[in-house]
């Protein structure tokens, strides 16, 4: 005769489901925060590791089924979770660097972000990878190479892809006759632009007065001091 199952046996074989359940919790929650911040690779090895141990327990515990399910579903849901997370982080953090090519902007002409290659700047807002940072009272959008800055943090530029300023935090404050020196390059620029034949500026009001008659007679010397 078969025992009837009981409310407190029946809670006991769905522990295993719900510890599997909160450890699977756990692994997509380090994902996350790998892509908030990355760790280079260690909350990954995290997350699979609650991964593999829920699985394991549904293995243990639980029936053939349900453990085909469980491994279907984290193959299916980690891919379209990482994708959303990706598409997420791109809109948001990189406000679409990485989609769109840099179009008019005060320094967006590939010429001009060329000039900044060597030059050190500061950052205005934080660098998550992308943000705002000051080079000589400009501000330019720069971007990091996948390093986290804080605003307030001197940056050099390191290189300009696509129009796009890539900077890298520097060790110590640089001089300040380094971040003025394209101060003073600016006024050389200036007349460097400016016409070879242009012609001074002649005020129209100044005209010249006419010439008396007795004038002639001032300059013409009859010579009567020698009489």
């Amino acid at each position: 005769m078969c025992r009837p199952i009981t409310l407190t046996r029946a809670l006991r074989m769905d522990d295993y489901l719900i510890i599997a359940i909160v450890l699977m919790a756990l692994g997509a929650g380090l994902l996350g925060a790998e892509i908030l911040v990355p760790t280079g690779g260690f909350l990954v090895v995290g997350a699979l590791v609650f991964f593999a141990l829920a699985v394991g327990i549904i293995l243990y515990q639980g029936t053939t089924i349900e453990a085909v399910v469980a491994i279907g579903g984290l193959a299916v849901g980690l891919p379209a979770a990482g994708f959303v997370a990706v598409a997420a982080w791109r809109r948001m953090s990189l406000d679409n660097v990485l989609n769109e090519v840099p179009t008019d902007s005060p320094i967006g002409v590939v010429p001009e972000a060329n000039a900044l290659k060597g030059r050190a700047g500061k950052t205005v807002s934080p660098l998550r990878p992308s943000g705002s940072v000051e080079f000589d009272g400009k501000r330019v959008d720069a971007m990091t190479e996948g390093m986290m800055l804080d605003a307030g943090v001197w940056v050099r530029c390191v290189d300009v892809k696509r129009g796009q300023v890539i900077v890298r935090a520097m060790e110590s404050q640089p001089d300040v006759s380094e971040v003025e020196r394209a101060d003073a390059a600016l006024p050389a620029q200036s007349k460097a632009s400016a016409p070879a034949n242009e012609e001074p500026h002649k005020d129209e009001t100044q005209k010249e007065e006419p010439k008396r008659p007795r004038d002639d007679f001032d300059d013409f010397d009859i010579g009567l001091d020698k009489i």
